[in-house]
């Protein structure tokens, strides 16, 4: 399996540039399926966190009003907080190390965008936090104050807004975001779509509307790689590809 290497701080959250962060989910990519990086597609995220990565997979009502929509847990624990919607208060479940938990609230039909982006989500924190939230068994006492797992609230696809406060939570969770958007939307391929396709689409009849280029652009990312259009604009945008505004760079 592809192992990349980076600077990681003596609290255990990784140095990473988006340059690293691109050129690592490419890594991963190549490795899991070539093909995807020679032909622009959208990845199989179930079959990269279970079947490549080794992660398990559970879904529970994480909340009662649904702010929660993944976790990773990195250690052991029967302390995994869940809602209980038939007594309708928290409870306490048990979880393996490297289990991602996704909200039952994602299973439904028109979520498949948010459980994808999710899922990636998830599977950047077990890349690259499990150093931080991991121990051996013989220093347990070290990080008794550490929660063997991260909860995730409703997952931001705007991975170019970085942090007020650079703290490690905050941080963990902008490398997070930001891995999703790379999987999922891997930058050369973006680049190769948006470059094919600038060569046949000026202004075009879209559906029967006119639309403009950009929203042409914003749309083809989204259905070629099974994103949704507001991940798929701030990916066009983090890349320099397209403006803040109906503006194309390419």
């Amino acid at each position: 399996m592809y192992k990349p290497e980076y600077k990681i701080g003596k609290n255990g959250v990784p140095y990473l540039t988006k340059k690293e962060m691109d050129e690592i989910a490419e890594g991963f990519i190549c490795d899991f399926c070539p093909e995807a990086m020679r032909t622009p597609m959208q990845i199989d995220i179930d079959s990269f966190a279970q079947n490549y990565l080794g992660l398990k997979q559970d879904f529970q009502y994480l909340s009662h009003n649904g702010v929660y929509l993944g976790m990773t847990v990195f250690n052991d624990t029967d302390k995994v907080v869940i809602f209980n919607p038939d007594k309708w208060k928290a409870d306490y479940i048990s979880a393996e190390a490297r289990t991602i938990i996704i909200d039952n609230n994602l299973l439904e039909e028109n979520q498949e965008h948010r459980y994808r982006f999710t899922m990636g989500h998830e599977c950047g924190h077990d890349i690259y936090h499990t150093q931080y939230f991991g121990y051996a068994p013989n220093q347990m006492s070290l990080l008794e104050d550490r929660e063997p797992m991260i909860r995730c609230r409703i997952v931001n696809t705007n991975s170019n807004k970085k942090p007020a406060v650079w703290d490690d939570k905050s941080t963990m969770e902008w490398q997070a975001n930001y891995f999703a958007s790379a999987l999922l939307m891997p930058k050369s391929m973006v680049i190769k779509v948006i470059e094919d396709d600038d060569k046949n689409f000026k202004n075009v009849v879209f559906r029967g509307f006119d639309i403009s280029n950009y929203d042409i652009k914003v749309i083809l990312i989204s259905r070629k790689f099974n994103v949704s259009e507001e991940a798929a604009r701030y990916r066009l945008q983090g890349l320099g590809l397209i403006g803040n505004s109906n503006q194309l760079k390419i």
